[in-house]
Formats: C-alpha cells, sequence, structure tokens
C-alpha cells in the first residue's frame, strides 16, 4: 500500500511538472518528462494487489518503450539512415500496444451474443469508422509530412487500430454496461481526441491550448484504463443473488 501511495505521488509530480513545462511551451524539457510517466504507471500496475494481464502489461510495456524511443527522435542528431527506421519502429509500437489493448477487451466479450444482438448497431459503426479514418488521414496525407508509400500505410493502419479500439469498447459498453467497460470506454474516447487534435497539432498549426488538449486527454485515457483493472467484468447485477419475495398469507 505504501509502495502504491509512493509510486502515485511521483506520478502526480510528474504530470504537473509536464504540464507546467507544455503551457510555459518549455517543449523540450516536456518531452524529457513525457516518457517518464507510463513506466511509472506500468512499475505501479506490477506493484498493485489487482491479477495481472499479460495483454495489459504488453499495451503499456510497448507504449512506455515508444515513449522513450520518440524521445530519442525528435531530440536526437540522427542521419537520415537511423532517422526513417526510428520514426517507423515508434510508430509500430504504438500500433501494436493498442492492438494488446484491444485483445485485452476483446477476450472478455462473447462474439457470437454480440454478433446477434448489435449487428445493425456494428454496421453503422463500421461506417463511421472507415469515414473518420479516411478524414484524419486525409488530413495527414494534405499536410505533405507523408513521403513515402509506407508513411501512408504506417498512418492508415494507425487511424485504423485507434478506431477499431474504440469500437470494440463502445460495444463491449453496450453489452456489458459495468463500471469496467465505461472505464476502457471513457479511455478509448479520450485516446480519439487526442489523435484527433494532435493531427491538428502536428499537421495543422502548433497552438499551445492543442498540445495541452491532446496530453491532458492522453493522460485521461491512462487514468481510465488503470482504474479498470480491478474491476469485475461481469455487472453488479448479474452477481447480485435474487432476493426471495415473500410469499402473501
Amino acid at each position: 500500500m505504501r509502495r502504491t501511495k509512493l509510486l502515485l505521488a511521483i506520478i502526480v509530480v510528474l504530470v504537473t511538472t509536464f504540464f507546467g513545462f507544455v503551457i510555459f511551451q518549455q517543449q523540450e524539457l516536456s518531452d524529457y518528462v513525457r516518457p517518464l510517466l507510463l513506466p511509472m504507471v506500468l512499475v505501479m500496475y506490477c506493484a498493485s494487489g489487482y491479477s495481472k494481464s499479460t495483454y495489459f502489461f504488453l499495451f503499456l510495456l510497448l507504449y512506455s518503450l515508444a515513449e522513450f524511443l520518440t524521445v530519442a527522435y525528435y531530440n536526437s542528431a540522427l542521419t537520415e539512415l537511423f532517422e526513417d527506421p526510428l520514426y517507423y519502429l515508434c510508430n509500430t509500437l504504438y500500433i501494436f500496444a493498442y492492438i494488446f489493448l484491444t485483445i485485452e477487451v476483446l477476450r472478455n466479450m462473447e462474439l457470437s451474443k454480440i454478433f446477434s444482438r448489435f449487428s445493425i448497431h456494428l454496421i453503422i459503426l463500421l461506417i463511421l469508422d472507415i469515414y473518420c479514418v479516411m478524414l484524419v488521414t486525409d488530413v495527414a496525407v494534405k499536410s505533405g509530412a507523408l513521403v513515402y508509400t509506407v508513411d501512408h500505410v504506417l498512418e492508415f493502419t494507425y487511424n485504423v487500430v485507434i478506431m477499431a479500439l474504440l469500437t470494440i469498447t463502445l460495444v463491449n459498453y453496450l453489452h456489458r454496461d459495468t463500471k469496467k467497460a465505461m472505464n476502457l470506454l471513457l479511455g478509448s474516447l479520450c485516446i480519439v481526441f487526442s489523435e484527433v487534435i494532435q493531427v491538428a497539432y502536428y499537421y495543422v498549426s502548433e497552438i499551445t491550448i492543442l498540445s495541452i488538449a491532446y496530453n491532458l486527454l492522453l493522460i485521461l485515457a491512462f487514468v481510465f484504463f488503470y482504474l479498470q483493472i480491478g474491476m469485475s467484468t461481469e455487472s453488479s447485477m448479474q452477481n447480485k443473488p435474487a432476493v426471495p419475495t415473500e410469499v402473501e398469507a
């Protein structure tokens, strides 16, 4: 318990320091603080008394590695020989991190019941997903930042994985209607909105408020993801024993 409280205090200090640097436009300093946040969350997760999930652990681990490599990418004097592979590696790690989180949600879902019950919902969500992926990818393409074919493929794949995560957590919530499912959905929503704002920040205009917004949403996402780890996948109503009714005399 003491270790958990100490780790939580360290994370709060790091988050406060990080946003202080972002607000005062000390981008280089904030870039060095941000990669420390996820490893601390990972350590806190491992030190917690909750049962551990391999997929959620891999999600935190790969995301932490990607954060470290991202700082190396933006703040190191790399030659073109190493710069492009590092960029692709960072984004690949982010993609696989989200895939493992998606698997974590999927493994507790009753897919046969979901397909039969929410078939219309899934079709509508699929159409919305395609539209959102094309819209966000188009903004990135028109910015001129995507040069090679592999850049377009990576950007497209990244957006598909993000939207798939949101769709699956939404369907999971509709099916389960539990606090755990709600936290997963809220975390995914924060991730999606964070990514959309981040696209606007990097490809449209580097306004400080956009940087604050997408970083805040990203941190909130991990708060929701962490909160759900100790919760049950089943509804409290499902686990509640039936109360016998009184028989009138």
